[in-house]
């Protein structure tokens, strides 16, 4: 991940980090980074695959090994991250089960408490060749059904460069504004904050939130020095518009369609697939946002992408 990045910074564009919730999800991701000749980080976020609303645990090992294989087999350059998971277990877990980068984050905790773990989870995953990622400062949660939203705190410029500097972490995720769950209004970046943020810290900056941006914030935070842009929440809304217009057509009588068509045969008439195109759509759209359509290049000793 951190050569994804290295090289997003120094051209001036960001990778997009889309978040997968099952398989056809993760595909579709795929779909639209190899159409889109785009470098990509997939992975799947650690507090919904361990999240206490869960009846089961979802079964980590089983998850990284469907993300590091599929990314191995990609046309494009592909990541593999295990994304803000706040168990210690779950991440030196998810280093065994495949993922190439990690990241660990419990709202709340104590500022020097996260410093110790994160700083040994450096240790750990450096050793294996694994990056991790961290947070400095929270992110605001937006709640569509009720419009409700946490207060949040912004990233502190002299807590984050020593965090970076005591921890060895590999890129930076900053709160300048931007929010979780945003789809009901616009986040407002702190562009001062940013600015000096990429002038301080060594690390790539990473932007969580990024569904709550307009074209003109990619553009500006991309320009004052964010190197990789999370994407989840719009994903999971293009599916569920795409499934609910599968369903809504008139022309089928979901009581009366053959259900191997309408899951598990690929098509335009399998539910399904629907899904996973309304992702690679939706993906495809960020990345030419964020400029990485056609910088896979680069990857296969094209030293001018």
């Amino acid at each position: 991940m951190k050569n994804l990045l290295k090289h997003a910074r120094e051209n001036k564009y960001a990778v997009g980090y889309f978040e997968a919730f099952n398989m056809d999800a993760m595909l579709g991701v795929l779909d639209a980074a190899e159409s889109k000749d785009s470098p990509v980080i997939i992975g799947f976020g650690g507090q919904f695959l361990c999240g206490g609303q869960r009846d089961k645990t979802e079964d980590i090992y089983i998850y990284g090994a469907l993300a590091k294989k599929a990314a191995e087999r990609a046309k494009v350059p592909v990541a593999v991250i295990l994304n803000e998971s706040d168990s210690e277990d779950m991440i030196y877990q998810g280093m065994q089960a495949g993922f190439g980068a990690v990241m660990y984050q419990k709202n709340g905790e104590a500022f020097e408490e996260t410093l110790r773990i994160t700083k040994q989870i450096c240790y750990v995953a450096h050793k294996l060749g694994i990056d991790v990622e961290s947070e400095i400062g929270e992110l605001p949660c937006a709640e569509i059904s009720t419009g409700n939203r946490t207060k949040g705190a912004k990233t502190d410029i002299k807590q984050a460069k020593y965090f970076v500097e005591q921890t060895g972490i590999d890129a930076l995720a900053v709160a300048i504004g931007n929010v979780h769950l945003l789809e009901d209004g616009k986040a407002e970046i702190d562009y001062d904050l940013l600015k000096t943020l990429r002038k301080e810290i060594s690390v790539p900056l990473v932007l969580h939130g990024g569904t709550g941006l307009t074209y003109e914030d990619f553009q500006k935070v991309i320009y004052y020095g964010i190197s990789k842009i999370n994407i989840g929440t719009s994903l999971k809304r293009a599916y569920i518009e795409a499934v609910g217009r599968f369903y809504s057509n008139p022309e089928r009588d979901i009581k009366r369609i053959n259900p191997h068509i309408t899951i598990g045969r690929g098509g335009k008439n399998d539910m399904i697939s629907c899904g996973r195109a309304a992702i690679a759509e939706k993906v495809g759209e960020y990345m030419d946002m964020f400029g990485s359509s056609g910088k896979a290049g680069f990857w296969r000793g094209i030293a001018d992408v």
